[in-house]
């Protein structure tokens, strides 16, 4: 057949594309077509004249694919990369500005570019394709010829998610989530590259576009702005369910108070979720920075003891989530969790008093002389001794009073310093005839009457030293105070 020029009707040349954004155009075109038609996967080589072909195995490029300005097809598919049918078009006006030759074939025609006159106005030319006899007839799909360089094609290969070797963290009903490629963020839709982010902590595929990105993606397919896709991004996140994604976000979480966290964790409900996952996978204790200063040696080797892993987050997000359970019905692990379970499987390990030395015998004997002064000697049978202790009953780390058990159990070290014994004997006595917890007025109140009523025996004593003006004075008045205790009771029971 003779050669018949299609006016291609480009009304506005993307001035700001580069040679690799039209490659892009047919690499999607490729792209498309075997996602439509479940073809074999497109093919890309460089032949000895250093011309570079990009062919697909589909159904053939005809002329009708130049004359719609929206590919119906493609609107009503929900995973092919192009949108507007049009990009193809832009491609080959791009190429023919740089003058870059541009041979395409499939059975429908051997097709090139060229100025023509436009029909009926013989003084104006415009751009055309130009339709000969199909070299073969029984082609299968459709291959661009063209005069590009190497980098040029790299560098449009670099805007498909297809060309990159990696599998997603986790696939959700909005999109795909990948580990980040290099320092900024890939964002793609349904494959092609829309825009980069600087800050987020992974790549985003997305597959599943709302009204304000569909408004967004223009026909030059960049400098997508965040707003069009970060609330896809952030439903992506909260669908997530993979470690690999929980976990990096934990991470984050854990940046926040130096600031170079990633932006996608600065959403308190991503920062909810997240917690609430990661309880689910991985049993932890989650604390708010303000508690977490306030932690003692002995709380953090608790928690090391649990096999917990330690948390510190955000006090606002901590708040939300700490009286709440994650998806399989388990509490958020707090403090109060391992505190629960620290009590629950604690045993005391009971010291028999014949394995006392015979200065721990001495000191362990003047329990009787105390409890009889305080008209306590029904507890006598009710103090034991361990090498262990659960602090967490009272909190106190040389003796507790145990109510569940009634007894009164003071850890072997104590022994060793009366000035001790004495001390953590009389405060759990308090707690025991009182019920009252520490730090309470209650509490302090019944100690001053436990104190006053001894002080009043003991400073009766002429032996007590009356100067108390300096540090020297006062350590010899609480070593005097002692060793008249110890003399007090033997002498006055």
């Amino acid at each position: 057949m003779s050669k018949r020029y299609f006016d291609l009707n480009i009304e506005k040349v993307l001035d700001n594309w580069e040679i690799f954004h039209a490659v892009r155009e047919i690499i999607s075109n490729a792209l498309d077509e075997t996602l439509l038609t479940g073809c074999q996967e497109p093919t890309f080589k460089k032949d000895k004249q250093g011309l570079w072909h990009i062919r697909d195995y589909g159904r053939g490029l005809n002329y009708e694919h130049f004359t719609q300005n929206q590919n119906i097809e493609k609107i009503k598919a929900t995973n092919v990369i192009g949108k507007f049918g049009v990009g193809l078009k832009d491609a080959l006006a791009v190429l023919n500005r740089s003058g870059r030759s541009v041979v395409i074939d499939s059975k429908f025609g051997h097709i090139s570019l060229a100025m023509h006159k436009k029909e009926g106005f013989d003084d104006v030319q415009t751009l055309h394709a130009v339709f000969s006899e199909p070299l073969d007839c029984k082609f299968t799909g459709t291959e661009f010829i063209l005069q590009v360089s190497d980098k040029e094609i790299e560098d449009a290969k670099k805007l498909f998610l297809y060309f990159e070797d990696k599998s997603p963290l986790d696939i959700t009903p909005f999109g795909e989530i990948y580990g980040k490629s290099g320092d900024s963020a890939n964002i793609y839709v349904n494959g092609v590259k829309v825009s980069d982010e600087d800050n987020y902590s992974f790549d985003y595929n997305i597959t599943k576009k709302n009204a304000a990105l569909k408004k967004a993606l223009n026909r030059e397919r960049s400098a997508v702005g965040r707003t069009a896709y970060s609330g896809i991004v952030k439903n992506m996140l909260l669908n997530s369910s993979t470690f690999e994604v929980i976990s990096e976000l934990l991470s984050q979480l854990k940046k926040i108070p130096k600031g170079t966290q990633g932006d996608e964790i600065n959403y308190v409900d991503v920062q909810a979720y997240a917690i609430k996952k990661y309880n689910a996978l991985k049993p932890s204790v989650f604390m708010s920075s303000f508690d977490a200063f306030d932690l003692s040696e002995d709380d953090k080797e608790k928690i090391r003891e649990s096999g917990r892993e330690l948390v510190i987050v955000p006090e606002a997000v901590f708040d939300r989530v700490k009286d709440d359970e994650d998806e399989n019905g388990n509490p958020i692990g707090t403090f109060d969790i391992v505190r629960q379970e620290y009590n629950d499987n604690f045993k005391y390990d009971w010291v028999d008093e014949r394995a006392l030395s015979v200065k721990q015998q001495s000191i362990w004997d003047l329990r009787n002389s105390l409890l009889k002064y305080f008209e306590l000697s029904k507890w006598e049978k009710r103090i034991r001794i361990s090498n262990t202790i659960n602090e967490f009953t009272s909190g106190d780390v040389h003796g507790v009073y145990d109510s569940q058990l009634g007894l009164i159990v003071l850890k072997k070290t104590v022994l060793n310093n009366k000035e001790v014994f004495y001390e953590t004997l009389i405060h759990e006595l308090v707690h025991a005839t009182t019920d009252y917890a520490d730090n309470t007025r209650d509490f302090e109140n019944a100690l001053g009457k436990y104190v006053g009523k001894l002080a009043i025996d003991v400073f009766s004593d002429s032996n007590v030293p009356t100067d108390t003006t300096n540090q020297n004075s006062s350590s010899e008045l609480g070593r005097k105070t002692t060793e008249l205790m110890s003399k007090f009771f033997k002498k006055k029971i």
